[in-house]
């Protein structure tokens, strides 16, 4: 290479090194902000039936059955543990029901036109033929008396067959004093 091609290569380097750039971009930085404690996520779960204390508790998410039950005060003498999975993770605004052993057979109800015996019909304990032999039942509703009691638990009183309308009012009026739930 020449002198003079030797000195445009210098003197083209100079000018790129020195020749004014643009500033770089200005950079914002954001304040982050500072990571608190979030609350653990909890669970709101209705305990009911053979439980000490029945109630709607809190429990942390991803509970499960046992710990409601701890926190509702245990299982009482007449429940079932058998009647419900104890391992069953629990959800937001479950009802838990522990349901009680299943009651002894009771002694048939009188035939129509026989003599009632002096107590009340259980309804509690009775089965759909014991419960077909009151005034005006017939199968279908006696069957509907049992059903609820298998899904939902036993009766806390006679009133839940005409309130969770069960029975219309009338069959209820007729029957009501032939029956108990104890």
């Amino acid at each position: 290479m020449t002198a003079a091609g030797l000195l445009l290569a210098a003197a083209a380097g100079a000018l790129y090194l020195f020749w004014p750039r643009p500033a770089p971009p200005l950079v914002v930085i954001q304040p982050t902000p500072r990571a608190t404690a979030s609350p653990i996520p909890s669970i709101a779960v209705h305990v009911v039936g053979a439980v000490a204390s029945p109630g709607v508790y809190r429990l942390p998410a991803g509970a499960r059955a046992d710990e409601a039950i701890a926190v509702a005060g245990g299982l009482t003498d007449e429940a079932d543990p058998a009647s419900l999975n104890l391992a069953a993770r629990l959800v937001d605004g479950q009802q838990l029901l522990v349901k009680a052993r299943s009651p002894a057979p009771v002694e048939r109800a009188a035939a129509p036109g026989e003599a009632r015996p002096a107590g009340r019909l259980n309804i509690n304990l009775a089965s759909a033929a014991d419960l077909d032999a009151l005034p005006g039942l017939g199968p279908a509703l006696a069957q509907r008396i049992v059903e609820r009691r298998l899904r939902a638990g036993l009766y806390q009183s006679v009133e839940q067959l005409r309130d969770e309308k069960i029975l219309p009012s009338a069959t209820y009026d007729r029957i009501k004093d032939l029956v108990s739930v104890n």
